[in-house]
Order: C-alpha cells, then structure tokens, then sequence
C-alpha cells in the first residue's frame, strides 16, 4: 500500500467545505471526463436519502446492470463511499484512481480538492474502470455547490427536507430547500417528497421551468402526481386508508425509490424493487446487532432525524416488531439547539421510563463532537428520572450500558439503543467488529441462499 497517496487524501480534510464546482470540473476535464461514461440517478435531501440510494442501487444491480453507488460520510472505511455492486471498491482500486487524482492536481495551473471532492473523483473513475453501466450518487452536503451535481443525471430525487447545516444553507426550510433542489436538470425527471411546508413546495416548484416533467410523491395516499396538477384539490383520506399518520423512513424510501424507477422506464429495475429492500442492509440504519444484549443503532444527526427514530421506535412496539430500549447510549456533534434536537429522545426516556443514559463523545468528523458533560448537562436540565452518566470513552460507555442492560435483566438483557452522530455509529461498529469478521460494509444482502433459493423472498 503506497502510504503517501493516502496520507495526500487524508491531508485534504483540512481544506474543508468548498462552495464552487470550479475545482472538480477541472480535474474532471484533466481526467477525461469520467461522469460521463453512464447515466446517473441524483439524490438529495435531509433525511432517508442514504436509505434511498441504497435500495435503488440494489434494485438496479438485481436487474442485471452494473451499478455503482456514491454516499457520504463513511462509517467505518472510506471505502464505503464508493460501492459497486453493493460491495466498497478494493483499496487497491481506490489506490490507483487516488495516484491518477494526484498526478493531475499538479498539472499547471495546480488545484487542490478537498477531501470529499477527491471521494467523489475516485468514485468517478472507478465507475468508468469498471464498466458501471448505471450510478446512484448522494449529494454532501446541500446541492447547488455539491460535487455530485456534475454528474450526468437522467433523473433527480429530492427527500425529506429539514433544518440542518444553516450556518452554510440557510436558516429557513425555504433557503434549505433552494440549495438543495438546485440539483435539478431541466427537461429530466424530478420526483420529490411531498412537504406540508408552503415555503419548501413553492420554492422547489419555481426552480423547475417545466412542471410536466416533475413529480410529488405523496406517501400518505401512495401515488405521486405532477406539479402541473399540484394546485388542483385532492380529496381527503378516507376513513379505510392504510396510512395512520406516519410511517417508517426505510418505507418512505422504498416508495420513493420504486416511484423514480417506473417514471424513468426502468422496467427490469422496477419488477425488482420489492426484493431489492428486502435485500438492502444499510448499516447505522435502525440496524439490530446482538452484543450480549440486543443493541439497536441508528445514526441521527440532527432534529428531525432524531424525531423520526423515536417515532420509529414507538412505532415498532405499538405493531410488537421491536422491543422499545433500555438503556441509551448517545452522542452527537455540534447542534444549532441542542434542546430541540434532545427533546424526542427525552419524551421517549419519559414515556418508556428508561432508566440510564450513558453520554458519550463521537470522534470530530464535518463537525465538531459536543462534549460529553456539556450533552449530560443538558439532558438533565430537561428533566428526567433517568440515571445520566457521561463517559468519553465509546468503549467504557459500552462495556457500562452492557453492564446496565444485564444487571436490568440477567435472563433476558434490555435493549441497548446508541444514537446520534454518524461517527458514533461508526466507532461502535468499529469496536463491535473488532476483528473484522463481520460484514457490515456490503449493502446488498446475497439474494442466493443454499441450493439457489432466496433466504429472504
């Protein structure tokens, strides 16, 4: 392994966030311009994109195409970033399209990517190296400025849309929803999620100049129609609907997902679809893991991505699916109101009358941790009757919640919930697969069991 391009690529991360494409669509043209050897989906939004790309990624490679997929952050291997066929690229691979990145960054007039810009021309040119046929890519971070947007997309997704990175997108839904739904490209494909905001739906219905060619999904009456129809009255739902007023993310992407594949005329991909969510494993995602004690984790980075995990819990134990957790573990970065992003996670202490909390601190990732007194103090001060113990270490917080989860019940340990930053989740696979004999990475989960005959259909 050549140390020295890795170090390069690491050294890249103190450039941090670049507001222009100017750079990445210099060293696309030095590098023959790799996006443009396939077709790819484009997908953007707050919460649910990840999950979203990762069913349409496996429904496209159960169809028979080869197809690459693009996300960010990683868990717990760079690697992940960059998927072909559901599995991470080899390092040897990442390795090679690191040296050719480096090799044109020093041609006249020289240009620095940043860390995540490199990712995203690594993904580029694995995918031409290895015949990627169809790409899914996840935007970082907004959209307007976002790397990904100079792939070729034929067709563009906007999900759930909430209030996270103002300091960068804005400080209203409305400001957000613009920098994101710049991911458009006129005269393709557009589905998005339908917002009861006012303010998001008229702004992304004014970035799109032909509204015939757009779509809202609206997941409470499972069908989608077009902004040309949007100002039209739609009846109200009828007491025998299936919808009860919410519904899990991992359903609204799957919706979401098999919406896009029938408007882009993706047969094969689409007669796939069911048996791509069951087969899809998107790690740090409502993800259940045996530690000793059952161990639920689920990343949850900002407000309303910790509002819908604890509603998905509560959900869960109202249909007797899950158990709701015993102990938590939870630590997160930096929040704008780090009250209101506590307070689902406080009324689900309250209402399931969990007793301990174990506060712990995530590595620095995009942003910086909250240390871990500071978010003990806070979870305090929103008055609980649960035990709060702050521990810096995510290994000691573990191996106590562990304890807890045992000693609460010795036959039948309580569930462990860790939540919060997706470094967190990241480090707790980490020390969980210590000695990496767990696949945590693939995605696609093997649609052949013994004897040719799908385990899960």
């Amino acid at each position: 392994m050549d140390d020295d391009v890795w170090s390069w690529l690491d050294s890249l991360k103190a450039f941090g966030y670049n507001p222009s494409l100017d750079n990445t669509a210099t060293l696309l043209g030095r590098l023959d311009m790799p996006q443009h050897s396939f077709p790819a989906v484009h997908v953007a939004g707050s919460n649910g994109k990840g999950t979203c790309c990762a069913i349409l990624a496996n429904a496209f490679t159960l169809s028979g195409k080869c197809t690459g997929l693009f996300t960010s952050p990683h868990l717990m291997s760079v690697n992940e970033r960059i998927r072909i066929d559901g599995s991470p690229i080899s390092d040897v691979l990442f390795e090679d399209c690191l040296k050719q990145i480096q090799e044109v960054c020093k041609i006249e007039p020289r240009v620095s990517p940043t860390f995540y810009e490199a990712t995203f021309l690594v993904a580029m040119l694995a995918f031409r190296d290895q015949g990627v046929e169809r790409a899914v890519v996840e935007t970082g971070l907004g959209g307007r400025w976002d790397a990904t947007r100079l792939v070729d997309a034929d067709c563009c997704i906007l999900t759930e849309i909430s209030l996270e990175h103002t300091e960068v997108l804005g400080e209203t839904l409305a400001e957000i929803a613009e920098e994101k739904a710049a991911i458009v490209r006129q005269g393709r494909p557009l589905l998005a999620a339908w917002p009861y905001d006012n303010s998001v739906r008229k702004t992304i219905e004014r970035t799109v100049k032909d509204h015939d060619t757009a779509w809202w999904w609206r997941g409470d009456r499972r069908r989608a129609f077009k902004f040309s129809n949007a100002v039209k009255p739609f009846r109200p739902l009828s007491s025998k609907t299936w919808y009860d007023g919410w519904m899990p993310y991992q359903q609204e992407a799957y919706q979401l997902a098999s919406m896009a594949l029938y408007i882009m005329g993706e047969k094969k991909a689409y007669k796939e679809i069911e048996r791509a969510r069951t087969h899809t494993n998107w790690p740090g995602r409502m993800q259940w893991i045996d530690f000793g004690a059952p161990m639920l984790l689920d990343c949850a980075h900002n407000p309303s991505g910790m509002t819908r995990s604890c509603d998905q819990i509560r959900f869960l134990k109202s249909r007797d699916m899950a158990p709701t957790p015993g102990v938590i573990v939870i630590g997160t970065t930096t929040q704008k109101d780090l009250a209101i992003f506590l307070q689902p996670l406080v009324e689900l202490i309250v209402e399931a009358k969990i007793s301990h909390v174990f506060v712990t601190q995530p590595p620095d990732g995009r942003k910086v941790a909250v240390d871990c007194e500071v978010l003990a103090s806070e979870l305090r001060a929103q008055g609980t009757d649960a035990q709060i113990t702050a521990i810096k270490s995510i290994d000691s917080a573990l191996s106590s919640a562990k304890n807890q989860a045992v000693e609460l019940d010795s036959d039948l340990p309580q569930p462990i919930l860790c939540i919060g930053s997706i470094y967190l989740i990241g480090e707790i696979l980490k020390i969980i697969d210590e000695e990496g004999k767990m696949d945590f990475q693939n995605i696609l989960i093997s649609p052949s069991g013994e004897e040719g005959i799908d385990p899960i259909a």
